[in-house]
Parts: structure tokens; C-alpha cells; sequence
């Protein structure tokens, strides 16, 4: 892979796995871990990625590295959300929008992720699936029981 077609996904689409990663991990450190090895990899093995297919490429190394990183030993140990109340990342937010980052939060990892890639990132079940290696449906039930127990949440609020 040559370094300008580099730069340029990294330019497009860093952010985009960099928010994926704090919605499976909620820690900014191992979110960031990953995003800079899902480009090392890049760069080691240059693959070659259909034009058109470079969010979806990028997004789905970056779920299986998360994955990976919540199978592991260490981070079983001391994984936690006490980062997400860091003023940084809701600095920028009115009061409606940090109650309901605090809410999405709350979710379970599994129903954070798919909702995240749905309603954030706009990829429909279908794609959500191939993604995170899930049936359609399984998708589908994940966000219809993430936006339940999001509207049990921001009720209580």
C-alpha cells in the first residue's frame, strides 16, 4: 500500500475507528492502542482494499482487534469506564447530549457497539452483521434491546 493511500485513510476514517473502538472498550488509551495497530497492520501486510470498501475494511479490523483485546488476559484485569466521565471527551456537549452519553454508556457492550454502527456510522443490519460476525437478526435485537433499555435510561434521568 502505497503511503499516500495511507495517509489518506487514516485521514478519512481514524475517527470513525477511534469512536468504534471507545464504544467496544471504553478506555481512550486501549481505544487509541488499537486504532494506531489497525494501521501498523495496514502497513505491514498491505492488503488490497476494494475502492468503495474502506470504511467497512477499516471498521471491521477494528472490531475483530477489539474483540481480541477483551479476550486477553490483561485487560480482563482492569478494564473500566471511570475514563468516560473525563471532562475531555464531554467538554463540547450541552446538557441533553451528556445525559445521553452517559446513558449510551450504561448499555451493555454488545448493544452500545451495534447501535453505535447503526445510528453513528448509518451501516444497515445486514452490514452490522457481516461486521461483527452476527446473524441479521441477532443485529436486529441487539438495537431494538439497546434503544429499550436507552429509553428505561434517559426515563429515570
Amino acid at each position: 500500500m502505497k503511503q499516500q493511500q495511507l495517509l489518506e485513510l487514516y485521514d478519512n476514517y481514524s475517527d470513525n475507528a477511534f469512536r468504534l473502538a471507545m464504544s467496544f472498550l471504553g478506555n481512550i488509551a486501549d481505544s487509541e492502542d488499537i486504532v494506531q495497530n489497525v494501521y501498523t497492520k495496514l502497513i505491514e501486510k498491505s492488503p488490497h482494499i476494494s475502492r468503495g470498501c474502506e470504511k467497512s475494511y477499516i471498521l471491521t479490523m477494528t472490531a475483530n482487534m477489539c474483540r481480541n483485546h477483551l479476550k486477553s488476559a490483561a485487560n480482563r484485569l482492569n478494564s473500566s469506564y471511570e475514563e468516560l466521565a473525563n471532562d475531555d471527551l464531554t467538554s463540547g456537549f450541552n446538557m441533553e447530549e451528556q445525559s445521553m452519553f452517559a446513558a449510551i454508556n450504561r448499555l451493555p457492550d454488545t448493544y452500545r457497539t451495534a447501535l453505535y454502527l447503526h445510528y453513528y456510522e448509518g451501516y444497515s443490519f445486514k452490514e452490522i452483521a457481516k461486521m461483527l460476525h452476527l446473524s441479521v437478526s441477532a443485529v436486529s435485537m441487539r438495537i431494538s434491546r439497546g434503544r429499550d433499555q436507552l429509553k428505561e435510561f434517559l426515563k429515570e434521568e
